[in-house]
């Protein structure tokens, strides 16, 4: 398990969430606007969705900060963040961008299937596209549960495995290579990201969260599902047509 850990770690160490491996040698405060740019030109829903501007003086959570975009904007609005990471090099560009907005969070290195935190320890915890990286993604989840407060709530963003992206993935890795029966499971496990990220489904999803109260699952279709090639992209308006049920995120909310 450690090696196979170690193997993740190697993938984001090397391609840091929304760097796609591109780090100057001497980045500045450009190269990280460039970033958040570009993350919410495609992803513009998340600021709703995490809510940013509703957490101030609350104590949040964020399981696998990458470079630190979101949690700039989490610190920003007034919360006192604490983000974590597998990668260390992604730390230290997190560092650097909270520097440049003169910002000062605790930034530690963690296995979020073990977080260094006692139970009941914050009011929000939030995690975008992460915890399906993870070897045990349920003993992550019991951690979310371990370190939230009773009453608090929480935001994580897992793939969908019915998803158009799915359908990507099986045309490429499965018909063209002569493979029809490989499952979306392994398609996911051996060509998406890093080694073995998984997709589930909302019943996995209300299955996995089943101790936290109030849950609610929502798919959401993003551009990533009408991609055409690495930066091409369908017009936007493609995916009105898109029913919710195929899109990548699935996003699932609820309390403690």
């Amino acid at each position: 398990m450690d090696k196979f850990k170690d193997r993740i770690r190697d993938f984001w160490n090397k391609k840091p969430c929304g760097t796609f491996g591109i780090i100057p040698e001497n980045v500045d405060r450009d190269y990280f606007d460039n970033i958040k740019k570009r993350r919410y030109r495609l992803e513009p829903f998340i600021g709703e969705i995490a809510g940013f501007n509703k957490l101030k003086g609350k104590k949040v959570l964020e399981i696998g900060c990458g470079v630190g975009t979101d949690g700039v904007e989490f610190a920003r609005s007034g919360a006192y963040y604490t983000g974590i990471d597998a990668s260390l090099n992604s730390l230290e560009l997190a560092k650097k961008n909270f520097e440049f907005n003169d910002l000062r969070p605790n930034l530690q290195l963690a296995d979020a299937e073990a977080l260094p935190f006692p139970d009941n320890a914050f009011d929000f915890i939030y995690s975008w596209g992460v915890l399906h990286h993870t070897p045990d993604m349920v003993k992550a989840i019991n951690e979310v549960y371990r370190v939230l407060k009773p009453g608090g709530s929480f935001c994580v963003m897992l793939y969908n495995r019915y998803s158009l992206v799915g359908l990507q993935l099986y045309f490429f890795y499965g018909l063209l290579r002569l493979n029809p029966f490989i499952s979306l499971n392994r398609l996911f496990y051996e060509h998406h990201e890093s080694p073995g990220t998984k997709a589930i489904t909302d019943k996995e999803a209300r299955l996995f969260f089943k101790d936290f109260r109030n849950i609610e699952v929502k798919n959401i279709v993003t551009p990533y599902d009408i991609r055409i090639s690495h930066n091409h992209y369908w017009p936007k308006f493609v995916a009105y047509f898109i029913p919710s049920i195929l899109g990548f995120f699935k996003v699932i909310t609820g309390e403690k």
